[in-house]
């Protein structure tokens, strides 16, 4: 399902560190809830969205951890009917509802066909269901398209907008938060195969409400400060510094020794807090289902580690609904 967990062992073996002297000495200071004023529908200024990613039922996903302001799901395209019955449950929970959904075909060709206009008809359904619920969704189509083989990156950013547009014409986008995501690995200047740039064209960047991004816990100890950092530099670069990012998926492990999966998350979770005026949403993988990774990222992994997530949840920053 996503880069990270599939294929996160030939990254930790290339070291999947930055070059030197990258740094994240040019983001701001965060902005204040008191002089900040919201950039997407239910953006809450000063504070981060905190939940989980799961690929199965969210009951085990929160059974360890409790209540929680942010919902993590997947989704066929023609899956309506389960999509809206888990984003009722979200907002009755006030849980803010982070969907993805890939298209109809993730067969080469899949993107074009999206972008050529097939199947407006249904994405302006999808738009009419948004906008009958009665809170905010943030919807994300083809989480990780570098991880698909369903076109170019050409093909992904028009047919990303095509989605995008058709729903904004709809609606005028009502309930919706338009999210594309990427792995981290595709900001990181050692993976010369990387091109955030040919997905998230200037089409893209200019539609988007914010930038997610999925980062999991790896060998080089890196945390949010340095790759979270990468990917916030890539944007101000392009001169969208007024876009803020939020993790579709993120955790931390004991597997890798030092740090524990506890300290790398308290700092990344730290750093965060003290960024919020670019960091608006993490949603941490606390699932078994679909992890092909072989790490262990369940926070039950130890009672350390649940205790840290724990306080992070617990803390003035952590938001919900």
């Amino acid at each position: 399902m996503t880069l990270t967990r599939r294929t996160l062992f030939k990254y930790a073996a290339a070291g999947a560190v930055g070059a030197a002297g990258v740094t994240t000495a040019s983001i701001a200071g965060p902005a204040t809830g008191a002089t900040a004023s919201a950039k997407w529908p239910g953006h809450k200024p000063g504070h981060i969205y905190l939940g989980v990613s799961c690929a199965g039922d969210i009951s085990d996903a929160l059974r360890s951890v409790g209540s929680v302001g942010l919902a993590r799901s997947y989704y066929r395209w023609q899956d309506g009917s389960r999509e809206d019955k888990n984003i009722r449950a979200d907002h009755a929970a006030g849980r803010l509802p982070w969907i993805s959904f890939k298209p109809p075909s993730t067969s080469p060709g899949g993107w074009a066909a999206v972008a050529s206009g097939k199947y407006d008809a249904d994405l302006r359904a999808r738009a009419r269901r948004y906008a009958a619920h009665s809170k905010p969704i943030v919807v994300t189509f083809n989480h990780e398209p570098h991880n698909d083989n369903t076109g170019s990156p050409s093909d992904f950013a028009r047919a990303w907008s095509r989605v995008h547009d058709v729903m904004k014409n709809e609606t005028s986008l009502k309930n919706v938060v338009s999210v594309p995501i990427m792995g981290d690995w595709e900001f990181n200047p050692k993976n010369r195969s990387g091109d955030p740039a040919g997905y998230l064209n200037e089409s893209v960047l200019s539609r988007c409400h914010f930038l997610g991004v999925d980062l999991y816990q790896n060998r080089s100890a890196e945390g949010y400060d340095v790759r979270l950092g990468r990917t916030i530099n890539w944007l101000n670069a392009r001169g969208h510094s007024n876009l803020m990012v939020g993790l579709g998926e993120t955790g931390c492990t004991n597997d890798y020794g030092t740090p524990s999966g506890a300290t790398w998350w308290t700092n990344s979770w730290n750093w965060a807090a003290a960024h919020t005026d670019r960091v608006c949403a993490i949603a941490y993988f606390n699932s078994q289902h679909n992890n092909n990774s072989g790490n262990t990222w369940v926070l039950t992994e130890s009672a350390s580690k649940l205790a840290a997530y724990k306080k992070s949840l617990a803390s003035s920053v952590a938001c919900k609904l």
